[in-house]
């Protein structure tokens, strides 16, 4: 045999070399609700699978993570060739409400840093707040960063609610975009439950980004659709691409009604008062970019705005006009108060001014048109990001802020108060 030394050489290292360590970098760590109370969702994503060692580690205390919860694994290619293609999520049960859990995940013998959540508390009377905005981009969405990390290190809020549209998009250069958002908003996502509903930017490839890189609760048999109760709210996440997409418009409207009717019966609706929506096309806007909700022939208001109105829905949080706006309680286009005290329809929230990544970061919808009767606040301005907090003070009132995210200044809020909740009509 030619060059046997050299054959027998390298047997002798096969042979005698430790077998690789298989560290595998864990990234874009992120938490979320799931449908039971009691657990909490965590996922993270790896370039291999090494589905047999992905676990998550997690304790009361810092210094003693002593249980373990092993994550099931799956191989994300769909709109993705150039990102990573392993995606690992472990659901942590019988959490004690309300208390401070640490944590880290582990793929091979890789581990992330110490994380920390809190559980969510049992119960009704309490008073979670909330962070909440739409469209940002991953890098029109820097300008916001500090200032929402600084909201999640506060310790104030609960969860994170992104109203549709992601990174501009999840799957922009072969799904490598979707891994850098995801890994930039990992300070605020590794603490604070993400609670997301799609947006337009998320249609690519059939949404295979949004529904494999985001695990919300499984309420419905669509991953587009879900709701949760916490504290005296209940939740309705819900997706208007429907309306512009040509499928599942039926089936989402089935089950939302459904379940506005559980959450109307007398024993849940004195439970949870408060129904809040979110979805990412509004209803009503004044901008002057001719999208849907500047028409009287909206889809997304042909669709829902009368069943929403019907069943009773409190508040209507909306993004994609990339500005701030406040609505009066209004109906078909009828304002039946100018005023937030026991509203007779739904009142909307627009705070799409994350920061997306159109006009480098610009956004420009330009609000300079005529405004509707319904409209009770507006702001825009190139440049100007933000973000709303809303605060669910009890079963009656309702706290909502704007701030702008350069120098966190309030810069509209206003409270909701409603004595008797119930249908409209």
């Amino acid at each position: 045999m030619k060059n046997r030394p050299a054959y027998l050489l390298l047997l002798l290292l096969t042979v005698w070399l430790p077998a690789p360590s298989y560290s595998v970098p864990v990234e874009q760590i992120h938490l979320s609700f799931s449908e039971d109370p009691a657990s909490m969702v965590v996922m993270w994503s790896t370039a291999q699978a090494l589905s047999d060692s992905s676990l998550v580690r997690y304790g009361s205390s810092q210094s003693q993570l002593t249980l373990t919860e092993t994550a099931v694994t799956w191989q994300f290619t769909d709109g993705n060739p150039f990102g990573l293609h392993y995606l690992h999520k472990a659901i942590l049960k019988g959490l004690s409400p309300g208390t401070k859990y640490w944590y880290k995940v582990q793929s091979g013998t890789n581990e992330s840093s110490i994380f920390h959540f809190v559980s969510m508390q049992a119960g009704q009377k309490w008073s979670p707040s909330f962070i909440v905005y739409g469209d940002m981009g991953r890098n029109g969405g820097a300008q916001s960063l500090p200032a929402l990390t600084k909201e999640v290190a506060s310790g104030e809020h609960v969860a994170i609610l992104h109203v549709g549209d992601f990174a501009y998009d999840l799957d922009s250069a072969g799904g490598v975009n979707g891994d850098q958002f995801m890994n930039r908003i990992q300070d605020l996502a590794a603490y604070l439950p993400y609670m997301t509903c799609p947006g337009n930017h998320e249609s690519g490839f059939n949404f295979s980004h949004y529904v494999n890189r985001f695990a919300m609760p499984k309420t419905s048999s669509s991953p587009h659709w879900y709701s949760w109760n916490i504290g005296p709210v209940h939740f309705i996440s819900y997706s208007s691409e429907v309306y512009f997409d040509g499928w599942g418009v039926q089936e989402q409207y089935d089950w939302l009604e459904k379940d506005l009717q559980s959450a109307n019966a007398p024993e849940n609706r004195s439970v949870c008062p408060w129904i809040i929506t979110y979805g990412h096309r509004p209803m009503y806007c004044s901008n002057i970019d001719f999208n849907d909700c500047t028409t009287s022939k909206s889809k997304v208001r042909a669709g829902l705005e009368s069943l929403f109105y019907k069943y009773g829905v409190d508040i209507i949080l909306e993004a994609h006009e990339h500005d701030y706006e406040r609505l009066w309680p209004v109906y078909n286009e009828t304002v039946t108060s100018k005023d937030y005290v026991n509203p007779k329809a739904p009142i909307h929230i627009i705070s799409g001014t994350a920061g997306c990544n159109e006009a480098d970061g610009l956004c420009f919808d330009v609000m300079l048109g005529p405004r509707g009767p319904w409209s009770a606040f507006r702001s825009w301005w190139p440049s100007r990001h933000g973000f709303g907090r809303l605060k669910v003070v009890n079963g009656t009132h309702v706290h909502w802020e704007q701030v702008i995210a350069s120098d966190q200044r309030v810069e509209d809020e206003i409270w909701i108060i409603q004595d008797s909740h119930g249908k409209h009509y």
